[in-house]
């Protein structure tokens, strides 16, 4: 499959392939598909990629979304292999850019035509993230990312402004270390670059790893214009010992990639272990911690 080229509709714009993973997203995935329905962007097309949901959200996806692309699954592929595959799907169709988009982010009206303007501007931005606060409707606008960095003690990727309250702090667009796939639009030509998502990673940090390969001679664009509110952790459960198993799987994973080796992956990562383990013992927290390092453990031996 060639991933050059795209096709525009007869008025010049390019066509926008939302691609949605799925796993038992219930009434948010609902929410998230109106948003995108309800987007002012003239030309998109919406794939749901469904995980072997066992929710039956798939089957509401089929009932009320009849326009939808409906992709199944048969079984829970994770993040990485699931999103490939709506991916893939979108650039056999022609799409000139690809919005992943989380089953439980809401996109604002204008944020779909803010990143494509955004992202036409400029031939060297690869990929484009938008202002993502999260959902609180009738509470204060607070953020949980404005694209992520990274930092150098301990040696991590951070998403920047993660809890404060957004009061203009993070208004100013501009190239990032890193984003997140909560909500990601991609030029097709990245695809040529950098490859779909590596499917070594179930769950979590390989949106980085992406990132890692596209700013090999690409941008990554911050856009705050474009907003976009995001549930956070409707599948996994926020702080449940399935997200720790898969994140710390995709920590070991991405701290090898990103450093080039385990020899030289083995102290930062260590440190950042250690600082994360301080960290919750501080707050009392202990739950975490088998899922944690059996994840650890998982990730260094499997790449």
């Amino acid at each position: 499959m060639s991933l050059l080229g795209s096709m525009k509709p007869s008025d010049g714009t390019p066509a926008v392939h939302i691609v949605i993973l799925n796993w038992n997203g219930g009434h948010t995935l609902c929410e998230t598909i109106d948003s995108v329905l309800s987007s002012d962007y003239p030309h998109t097309n919406l794939i749901v990629v469904d995980n072997a949901s066992t929710d039956g959200s798939d089957v509401t996806v089929e009932q009320q979304f009849p326009a939808v692309t409906l992709i199944r699954n048969d079984a829970n592929l994770g993040f990485a292999a699931g999103n490939n595959i709506g991916i893939a799907h979108a650039l056999q169709k022609g799409a000139a850019y690809i919005l992943l988009l989380n089953n439980d982010a809401l996109l604002d009206q204008a944020a779909i035509q803010t990143m494509v303007t955004a992202l036409g501007t400029d031939p060297g931005r690869g990929a484009i993230v938008p202002k993502i606060r999260y959902y609180r409707p009738g509470g204060e606008p607070t953020l949980w990312a404005a694209g992520a960095e990274w930092r150098r003690f301990p040696p991590r990727v951070t998403m920047r402004g993660y809890g404060e309250r957004d009061v203009g702090q993070y208004d100013r667009p501009g190239a990032i270390d890193y984003a997140t796939a909560c909500a990601l639009l991609i030029r097709r030509e990245t695809f040529q670059q950098a490859g779909l998502f590596d499917e070594s990673y179930f769950m979590y940090q390989e949106d980085y790893a992406f990132c890692d390969r596209i700013r090999g001679g690409l941008k990554i664009w911050y856009e705050p214009q474009a907003l976009v509110y995001h549930h956070v952790s409707a599948s996994t459960g926020e702080g449940s010992p399935a997200k720790w198993h898969h994140w710390a799987k995709g920590i070991s994973l991405f701290y090898i990639q990103h450093y080039g080796s385990r020899a030289r992956a083995i102290a930062p990562l260590t440190t950042f272990l250690l600082w994360v383990m301080m960290r919750e013992l501080a707050k009392g927290r202990l739950a975490w911690f088998r899922p944690f390092w059996r994840g650890v453990r998982a990730g260094w031996a499997e790449l």
